[in-house]
């Protein structure tokens, strides 16, 4: 079986939104403190999510078709990559990727600095490879990324899966604020990994956990209830429940019975609010 290059791209793009959502509409009887608190880590934690989405996006251009095929013309033009060592074939390889320090302006209009770099073991396609990934002094349109970023082969060529975490994660806004970011998800093929060229019915199957925490002591942490079902053809998770922990204030967030949209609901005790996805 060959895994899908970009299958596995939209995997590891897609992979901090198993927790995202957006701020819910607020209820006349809600606490404002709590709900206000609520709406904005939530905010938080949907940027954080975009941010370092764009990391493993930046990552796969580079180590494209599921091994290392340096592809320079993909990469944007005023960064520089190093591969190290450069012979084919030969792993583990230490690969960074330099924006410079005065900024460089992506097709989506993102503006980087800094240097990620990574490390991979060996090709993705083989159970067991790892990929990791770090930062040095590396931002994204004045927000600056730390932490370890971790993809792993978990699965076999007749059950693909793969278990990514961030650990020691943290974004710093512009002005000062920080908030530190941990995940842990398990993404399973549950359908279309043996049609290599139709991407159109690949389906995921994810569970797992992750928090967000401020920098002034608030926390909003997520685990799966069920699996999360991700189509490629869908931007959001299309079904699905999440339990969400904000301070001491529990919730299930719910995202629907299968359809694709940019709709879920959050309830907090008797209490149901309409969320919407990016």
């Amino acid at each position: 079986m060959i895994m899908k290059t970009i299958g596995l791209r939209m995997l590891v793009l897609s992979v901090s939104a198993l927790l995202i959502f957006q701020a819910c509409t607020k209820e006349k009887n809600d606490t404002p403190s709590d709900n206000e608190g609520e709406r904005s880590l939530a905010a938080v934690k949907a940027s954080s999510d975009v941010f370092f989405d764009d990391v493993s996006q930046e990552v796969l251009t580079v180590n494209a078709e599921n091994g290392l095929v340096l592809r320079q013309a993909d990469v944007q033009a005023c960064a520089e990559v190093s591969v190290s060592p450069s012979t084919p074939g030969v792993f583990p390889k230490t690969v960074t990727v330099n924006f410079g320090t005065t900024g460089c302006t992506g097709d989506n209009g993102f503006v980087r600095k800094g240097k990620i770099i990574y490390t991979i073991s060996d090709k993705l396609i083989k159970t067991g490879s790892t990929l990791a990934i770090s930062f040095d002094n590396y931002s994204v349109n004045g927000h600056k990324l730390e932490g370890m970023y971790t993809i792993k082969n978990t699965g076999t060529l007749a059950s693909i899966q793969f278990n990514t975490t961030l650990e020691n994660g943290k974004i710093t806004y512009p002005d000062g604020k920080w908030y530190t970011k941990t995940s842990n998800v398990t993404w399973v093929y549950a359908a279309g990994s043996f049609t290599p060229a139709d991407l159109s019915d690949d389906v995921f199957n994810l569970s797992g956990s992750g928090t967000v925490t401020s920098s002034d002591g608030n926390t909003l942490s997520a685990e799966s209830q069920d699996f999360l079902v991700r189509k490629y053809n869908c931007y959001n998770i299309v079904s699905g429940k999440l339990n969400l922990t904000y301070n001491s204030i529990n919730g299930v967030l719910d995202y629907g019975n299968g359809e694709c949209d940019n709709k879920a609901v959050l309830s907090i005790g008797n209490k149901n609010y309409d969320v919407t996805l990016p």
